[in-house]
């Protein structure tokens, strides 16, 4: 063989494994989250349109996760999850029970995104940014989304359970800007099911 054909074989050669590498995964890998993160924004029920005000604390080293939600009439709510318990609190009033529908669940691991069902849903545009969207729906658990800036990399939203979005106009990664005592469990609530009612679904 000619000292040319070589050269062409080879280039050949190179050239397909460049396109099966493209082709294996023509998308953007999906992100892992940080062990500690922060965000305040805005969140919308998908399931009767009502807008809210959100804050979001997060620290898998626990691990722990709080949702701070208050809605236009300035009625608010908490969301604390820590390890494997998950509370509805209302601080303002100290009231605290567990949500029997949640026994057993833990925050979101850093590497929920990766394996299977997640999928990559394009280019979708929160609050004027475009920002890369996952969607991962586990059979009989939930459907979660994470979407984050395209130039920057920068989380834009959380889609949680099919009810509501929160878009962040805030986030941080600095755990000294997390708020003291943020993942503290108030003495007024219970470690068991009080309310068989109980639900952090809806205000």
């Amino acid at each position: 063989m000619c000292r040319c054909s070589v050269v062409v074989s080879v280039t050949l050669l190179l050239m397909f494994i460049s396109i099966a590498k493209t082709d294996k995964n023509p998308f953007p890998n999906p992100p892992v989250w940080p062990t500690v993160w922060m965000s305040h924004g805005s969140g919308y029920y998908l399931f009767n349109n009502e807008t809210i005000c959100a804050s979001i604390y997060y620290d898998w080293s626990i691990p722990a996760q709080v949702m701070n939600l208050m809605r236009s009439d300035s009625i608010s709510f908490t969301i604390l999850n820590v390890k494997d318990v998950v509370w509805r609190l209302e601080r303002a009033n100290r009231t605290c029970c567990i949500d029997p529908n949640q026994t057993g669940v833990t925050p979101p691991r850093p590497d929920w995104l990766q394996g299977n069902y997640t999928v990559y849903d394009g280019i979708v545009n929160v609050m004027e940014h475009e920002c890369n969207s996952w969607t991962k729906n586990v059979p009989d658990v939930a459907t979660f989304s994470w979407l984050t800036s395209v130039k920057t990399s920068v989380p834009c939203r959380l889609g949680w359970l099919d009810a509501v979005h929160f878009d962040f106009s805030y986030f941080s990664t600095n755990p000294n800007l997390l708020p003291t005592g943020i993942f503290d469990i108030p003495s007024y609530c219970p470690f068991k099911i009080t309310d068989p009612n109980c639900s952090i679904m809806h205000f």
